[in-house]
């Protein structure tokens, strides 16, 4: 028997038990540490099975830690320094040089610590002992090192050890990382920021972006601190920040309204619209996004998730490749997607 903690939306859960279930039938649900974190067990060994769940591909699944040690805390700071020191030098394994991370998350205690004070104990007793800290709370990343997990949960901890690849997502909180640097417009802003790194997007600025939705403008913030050009297609008004701006033209109004001449070179939807909506208004604008083109699209989920993500997913199909699908951190009740033109 092998156990993890996952992570979710709360709205997917059903999404993730059928995830679960695909790498292994006999999962079972062995703790519910908050609506959104669930601790499992596996029959399978700890490597078949996140590896099974890496080639499902899990669009609900925001990340897996395994759990490899556990034990109970005393809830005073030195204490229990001491405790998760001595747990996590127990499994852990890695090379001099080596970059890796520590991670912590307190879900419920009542601590006089908090989990930065947990993170930084461990990582400086693995940085003297040579290897390399890799910070990985300062800004969202997509990088291959190895992850001390943590999870504090009234009295008891969960202790693992992988690399972040195997844990489906670098960070096991990126609210914590985005919310450092606060949003100047929205919280779309993070939204998008995330997917960029989540979908391994490198913008280098140059062309026209297209925004369709999402007033106030999180979206266009973002696409505008990249140096795009942007058209902006939305009825209700921008925020005053960026009404004026110099590299921006809004339309307000609705996308279906409007024919363009341009050609775009990415393409951006946060439309609160239903997702086979979305998928419709996203295949007659593949005319206009260049053929090299990219685009990131949001589908709104109040119910029936898979059902509707397929549904959407087959409207695309007609005119893009659907390269990935993924429920975010900074996603609510909603998917964000990444297409492709689709060459003729």
């Amino acid at each position: 028997m092998s156990l993890f903690i996952v992570t979710f939306t709360p709205h997917f859960k059903k999404n993730v038990i059928r995830e679960l279930v695909s790498v292994d039938e006999l999962i079972n649900v062995k703790g519910v540490f908050s609506d959104s974190i669930v601790l499992v067990a596996s029959t399978k060994k700890s490597r078949d099975f996140i590896d099974g769940l890496i080639k499902k591909n899990p669009i609900s699944i925001k990340h897996i830690m395994p759990v490899m040690k556990t034990g109970k805390i005393k809830g005073k700071l030195d204490t229990d320094k001491q405790i998760l020191h001595n747990a996590a030098i127990d499994i852990t394994n890695m090379t001099k040089g080596k970059e890796f991370a520590v991670q912590c998350r307190i879900v419920d205690g009542k601590l006089d610590y908090s989990a930065k004070d947990i993170e930084v104990f461990l990582g400086q007793y693995f940085y003297q002992k040579g290897l390399m800290p890799s910070f990985s709370d300062n800004e969202l990343r997509n990088e291959d090192i190895d992850i001390v997990s943590i999870l504090i949960n009234k009295d008891n901890y969960y202790l693992g050890f992988s690399n972040s690849k195997e844990n489906l997502n670098s960070h096991s909180d990126e609210y914590r990382i985005c919310s450092k640097e606060g949003r100047k417009i929205s919280r779309a802003e993070n939204k998008l920021k995330e997917a960029l790194v989540k979908f391994n997007i490198t913008l280098d600025g140059k062309g026209i972006a297209l925004d369709v939705g999402g007033a106030p403008g999180g979206w266009r913030k973002v696409l505008i601190d990249y140096e795009f050009k942007v058209i902006a297609v939305d009825p209700s008004e921008l925020h005053p920040d960026l009404q004026q701006h110099p590299r921006l033209k809004h339309f307000k109004c609705r996308i279906e309204k409007l024919n363009f001449n341009n050609y775009f070179d990415i393409i951006v939807n946060d439309m609160n619209i239903e997702p086979v909506d979305t998928a419709k208004i996203m295949n007659s604008l593949s005319a206009v996004l260049k053929e090299d083109g990219i685009a990131i699209v949001t589908l709104k989920l109040p119910k029936n998730p898979e059902e509707a993500i397929n549904k959407a997913k087959k409207i695309l199909n007609e005119q893009y490749d659907v390269l990935k699908i993924k429920s975010l951190f900074h996603n609510r009740q909603e998917v964000t997607v990444l297409i492709k033109k689709r060459i003729k």
